[in-house]
């Protein structure tokens, strides 16, 4: 069978033939494509040139965003799974099982391994993008305890689920850092005032977690306003601004700054800059970033003033916990009880697998969510 891969010392995907997967071990799903998504993080991998391949590989398989269709199940697993369930699977798994504790490296916590999206680097393996051959196959083997399953009426929809849970990280460790240390009320009665950075993907699926909590979001990017992203961040209710810096325009950054930046460029002058626009105590959550470092371009002093002024909280977010795919899933299903035609435009392009290849490499400049069909 075909899939799309990353090797090492060049930029380009390349199409490589897999053995087809065996019969499922006792513990063991096998798992059908449906859709894949392609990520921003895909083509890092191949800007950089330094796939993190499965020990004793020669390549790195690529896909982490799938929507699957479980078609066989080994005896111990069909107490979870039944064949024919929808699923979508998490990307980032433990390395060492808890009855491994011997094997862990000396540097792992051992008290943070209940969350598996807070191990530190070493701990675990992700799929397509750390250590583990990913998804864009049409066939995979996988366990139940790392597949969430989905409800039928979202099969047009659920590939999303996998962005739009690490969105939903983003706002849940903002919304808990902020009602520690400013009581359980913080931004409860009050919404906070949401900026968002970017018309890419991971900056969409900010903009519908957020919308879906009612909270006022505004969405920068370098679009015209009557392009096809800016419009559909508009149709979403975000108010769009183009090209200017939300603080050339805010006169009192209290009464009209932002309490939480989403920051989905991992550009260091938008990341900067946009900090201006934050008011006190505000969240900045750092969503976006780049593999390559080109040296230094900017001088962060001004951002560690800000930050220290006005007591603001920059935060690293990365993956998603299951709590977070638990908020992405109701989302989905809230929204497309409703009308489901928001969020298919978001799936902006589909291919079939032989033509993905081009769309790995490069993102078309209005494509939001480029989408692998495999039926």
């Amino acid at each position: 069978m075909k899939a799309v891969a990353a090797f090492p010392g060049s930029s380009q995907p390349q199409m490589v033939q897999l053995p087809d997967p065996p019969e499922p071990q006792p513990h063991q799903v096998l798992c059908r494509s449906l859709e894949l998504g392609i990520c921003g993080t895909d083509r890092e991998i191949l800007a950089a040139a330094q796939p993190l391949c499965p020990p004793g590989e020669e390549f790195l398989v690529l896909g982490h965003e799938s929507l699957a269709r479980v078609e066989a199940v080994g005896s111990q697993a069909a107490e979870h799974l039944q064949v024919g369930d929808l699923v979508v699977p998490v990307v980032r798994r433990p390395k060492y099982r808890s009855d491994q504790k011997e094997a862990l490296p000396e540097h792992a916590p051992r008290w943070i391994r209940r969350r598996v999206d807070m191990l530190p680097f070493g701990c675990y393996v992700e799929r397509g993008i750390v250590h583990q051959h990913g998804l864009s196959c049409p066939w995979w083997l996988d366990e139940p305890q790392h597949l969430w399953k989905v409800p039928p009426q979202l099969r047009h929809v659920a590939v999303l689920t996998e962005p739009l849970a690490v969105a939903a990280k983003a706002i849940n460790e903002a919304l808990l850092l902020q009602q520690a240390r400013l009581g359980p009320d913080a931004w409860q009665e009050h919404p906070p005032r949401v900026l968002i950075t970017g018309l890419g993907p991971i900056a969409f699926a900010c903009l519908v977690m957020a919308r879906a909590r009612n909270w006022p979001c505004t969405v920068w990017g370098r679009d015209e306003p009557d392009s096809q992203r800016a419009t559909l961040a508009q149709d979403w209710g975000a108010e769009y601004l183009r090209g200017e810096l939300p603080s050339e325009r805010i006169e009192n950054v209290e009464a009209g700054g932002f309490d939480l930046l989403l920051d989905c460029t991992g550009a260091e002058e938008v990341i900067v800059r946009m900090a201006r626009a934050v008011a006190s105590c505000g969240v900045i959550v750092w969503l976006g970033s780049r593999q390559q470092f080109n040296g230094p371009e900017l001088v962060v002093t001004e951002l560690v003033r800000i930050g220290l002024v006005r007591n603001h909280i920059h935060l690293g977010c990365v993956n998603a916990a299951p709590r977070d795919f638990q908020d992405a899933l109701q989302v989905l299903q809230r929204l497309a009880a409703k009308d489901d035609s928001l969020l298919r435009r978001l799936m902006t392009e589909r291919v079939a697998l032989e033509d993905s290849l081009g769309l790995f490499h490069r993102r078309n400049r209005q494509t939001i969510k480029a989408v692998v069909q495999f039926e």
